[in-house]
């Protein structure tokens, strides 16, 4: 009986996760870790701050509390936990914009989940009238929360990727769909003798710009706006794609893998930096973003074998793979099959 108890509880719990995420989502959007990051107060005086009423806010922070984001102590006050310090700003780890983003317009597609099951189209296009990226142009808000987002995780992933990737022979690398350039920034930053060319849409490069000058590595970087469907810049050492194939079919996923297949040098290289499913039949986290690819966009997460042969398609050999971080984020380094 007690088994079975169990196993009910967590079913329950299950269900429940989405007043995890909108409780995180409110700490993060309002910046409550931020306003207690300094010492403790109550949730009068933080509401007085955040303009938020009072007596609602009192009950959300105690749910915070609940999950471990704060501690409640005496005289009625918040106090901010270690784990709750990962939405603060200041962090250098901090997850605060990931969070203001899937509590958002991510939160509100993942509702209408089984439009996607039924119909195999997003379910993001669906609630909102727009597709993913269509609708981010049309809301720089929104686009400055996903580039912001997209810089979570960056520190990992370069911690990392200097290790398994040899950049010593390369002078330019190519940052395909750059976004705002945290992530060739911070190659750059390891290797004083790169230049880097950041190439997305334009109303993305305007944050590139105030991103690179901010962390000092402008000067070596050029802009250039385009679509990675019609062509990439040319002369390239290394083209890297974070996160990038996995947003795509597997048609247009080969229409841009053989636009930096036909733009690089011919010992040029390709750097996939991209979440690896297990063999089907090996569940993982990994599944969870799968899933959200569904749900946003046309794309999903691939498994190795997966990648291999995509590459392949585009005249590439897989050369190597490399785990970035606990989340299935792999480095997939790829050499052109013909030369």
């Amino acid at each position: 009986m007690i088994e079975a108890d169990n196993q009910i509880d967590r079913v329950v719990s299950l269900m429940r996760g989405f007043r995890a995420t909108q409780t995180v989502y409110v700490v993060a959007k309002l910046g409550l870790a931020d306003r207690l990051s300094g010492s403790p107060a109550t949730a009068q005086e933080v509401a007085a701050d955040v303009d938020a009423h009072p007596d609602s806010l009192q009950r959300v922070m105690r749910l915070a509390a609940f999950y471990g984001l704060f501690e409640e102590i005496e005289g009625g006050r918040f106090a901010l936990t270690s784990l709750g310090r990962a939405l603060t700003s200041s962090s250098p780890d901090s997850v605060k914009p990931l969070a203001v983003m899937v509590g958002e317009a991510q939160y509100e597609a993942w509702g209408a989940l089984l439009h996607s099951v039924r119909t195999g189209t997003p379910a993001f296009e669906h609630v909102h009238g727009a597709g993913f990226f269509e609708y981010l142009a049309a809301h720089p808000e929104a686009q400055e929360v996903f580039d912001a987002a997209m810089s979570v995780g960056v520190n990992v992933r370069t911690s990392r990727l200097p290790d398994v990737v040899d950049f010593s022979a390369s002078r330019l690398l190519v940052d395909v769909g750059g976004g705002n350039g945290s992530l060739a920034a911070a190659v750059l930053k390891r290797h004083p003798h790169l230049r880097a060319v950041i190439y997305d849409q334009p109303q993305v490069l305007e944050a590139a710009d105030k991103y690179l000058s901010a962390i000092g590595v402008r000067e070596r970087c050029e802009l250039v706006s385009g679509s990675f469907f019609e062509s990439v810049p040319p002369g390239g050492d290394v083209y890297l794609l974070s996160n990038i194939v996995h947003d795509w079919d597997d048609e247009r996923a080969l229409r841009i893998l053989r636009n930096c297949r036909a733009a690089m040098k011919p010992e040029g290289a390709v750097l996939l930096v991209e979440t690896v499913l297990g063999e089907h039949g090996r569940p993982s986290a990994a599944t969870l973003a799968d899933v959200n690819m569904l749900v946003l966009l046309t794309g999903r997460e691939r498994t190795e074998n997966e990648f291999r042969a995509l590459l392949e398609r585009a005249d590439f050999r897989l050369t190597a793979v490399n785990e970035l971080s606990w989340d299935h984020e792999c480095a997939l380094e790829a050499r052109p099959l013909t030369r």
